[in-house]
C-alpha cells in the first residue's frame, strides 16, 4: 500500500469528505461538521461509512447515521455499547484551514482539542469528563428554575468536586508534557526565531472546587449558570510573551497551528506506540512558500506512516509527494 494518497480536484468535488470519513472512522465523529446530522445529505434519511482498517491488526469498521436515531459504530460487525469505547483505538490527526478556530475561536474549541488528545490516551479522563458535563448540565438547568433548592446544588457540587479536581490533574499533567512537543515543532517551523509558550489557566490552580462554589454561589444564582469549574479552563499561546491571538502575524499564527497539530501527532504516537494517520486538507493554499517547504522537510524526515493529502493544484500535489520521497498514488476527483 502506498504511504501517501494524494487527492486532487476543484473545490466542492468532495476531497475534504474523504478525509472527514477517515477521521470519523478513527474518532467516531466528524472533524468538519459540528453534528452528525450534517453528515447526512438533506434528501436522505441515513448515511454511513464502510472501511477496512489496519492498525496492529486488521478490522472492518462500519458507521451508521440515521435521522432521529442514535449513531452506531461497528467493529468486525459487532456494535459498541458505548461510542466512547471506540475512542483511542484508531488514530488520525487533521491539519486543515478551519484549525484557525483554535486561535480565534472560543476556549471551548481549545478545551475540546485538548480533551480529545487526552481521551485517546486515558479512557478514564473521557469517562470523568462525560460525568462532569452531565452534572454541570443538571446544575445549570436547576439554576434556571424559579425556585432554587440549595440542598440539591450542594449535592451536585459534592459529586462535581472530585471529578473537577481529577480532570484538572490530568490536564495539568498533560500540559507539562505536551508543551515541550509544541515548542519543538514550532521551533522547527520558525527556525528558532521566536520563543513560544503554551499556558494552561484554571480556577482550580488557586483554590479547591468547594471553596470556589461557596464564594460564587450568589453569582451563579444571579446569572443562572455555573461560573466555576474546569469547563471555564483557558489555554493561552504566547510568542515572546505576547498573545499570539492579539499580536501574532498571519505567518506566526499558521506556524502555531501547524505546530499544535504536529505536536498532537508526535504525542499520540509516543503514548500509544503506533503511528496515527495524517490528514492534510488544502494546507498549501493557506501557508506561504517558506513554511510549505519547512513542513515538507519535516514530513520527509519524520516517521509519519500513512498520509492523505488534498489540493486543488495537481502539479503542486505531485511536487510535494515527489519531494517527501515516499511511495504515493494520486486520485483525481471531478
Amino acid at each position: 500500500m502506498e504511504e501517501v494518497t494524494a487527492i486532487a480536484g476543484l473545490n466542492g468535488v468532495g476531497k475534504t469528505s474523504v478525509l472527514d470519513a477517515i477521521h470519523f472512522l478513527c474518532l467516531g465523529k466528524s472533524y468538519f461538521s459540528s453534528t452528525d446530522i450534517q453528515c447526512i445529505q438533506t434528501d436522505q434519511l441515513q448515511s454511513g461509512i464502510l472501511a477496512e482498517v489496519e492498525n496492529q491488526n486488521q478490522f472492518n469498521l462500519k458507521i451508521k447515521l440515521k435521522r432521529g436515531g442514535r449513531k452506531i459504530i461497528e467493529k468486525d460487525n459487532i456494535p459498541y455499547k458505548h461510542i466512547s469505547e471506540h475512542i483511542g483505538q484508531f488514530l488520525a490527526v487533521v491539519i486543515a484551514p478551519n484549525d484557525i478556530e483554535l486561535i480565534y475561536g472560543t476556549n471551548d474549541k481549545r478545551r475540546s482539542f485538548i480533551n480529545q488528545i487526552i481521551s485517546q490516551v486515558d479512557h478514564n479522563h473521557l469517562e470523568k469528563l462525560v460525568k462532569y458535563n452531565k452534572l454541570i448540565e443538571h446544575r445549570n438547568k436547576h439554576l434556571k428554575e424559579d425556585a432554587i433548592d440549595l440542598a440539591l446544588i450542594q449535592t451536585l457540587d459534592d459529586q462535581i468536586g472530585p471529578l473537577a479536581h481529577s480532570i484538572f490533574k490530568s490536564r495539568t499533567s498533560f500540559f507539562n508534557e505536551f508543551s515541550s512537543y509544541f515548542k519543538a515543532k514550532y521551533h522547527q517551523l520558525s527556525n528558532n526565531k521566536e520563543v513560544i509558550k503554551l499556558t494552561y489557566h484554571s480556577q482550580l490552580a488557586e483554590k479547591n472546587y468547594n471553596d470556589l462554589v461557596d464564594t460564587n454561589r450568589s453569582k451563579d444564582i444571579a446569572i443562572r449558570r455555573s461560573s466555576t469549574g474546569i469547563h471555564k479552563d483557558e489555554i493561552e499561546i504566547e510568542i515572546d510573551d505576547f498573545s499570539l491571538k492579539k499580536y501574532g502575524s498571519q505567518g506566526q499564527i499558521k506556524s502555531g497551528l501547524i505546530a499544535l497539530k504536529l505536536a498532537e501527532f508526535e504525542y499520540l504516537k509516543d503514548k500509544k506506540e503506533w503511528t496515527p494517520i495524517l490528514l492534510l486538507d488544502d494546507i498549501f493554499e493557506k501557508i506561504d512558500e517558506e513554511r510549505a517547504k519547512v513542513l515538507t522537510q519535516i514530513i520527509k524526515n519524520g516517521n509519519f506512516g500513512q498520509i492523505f493529502i488534498t489540493d486543488t493544484d495537481s502539479k503542486r500535489l505531485k511536487s510535494f509527494c515527489e519531494e517527501i520521497g515516499k511511495p504515493f498514488k494520486t486520485i483525481t476527483l471531478s
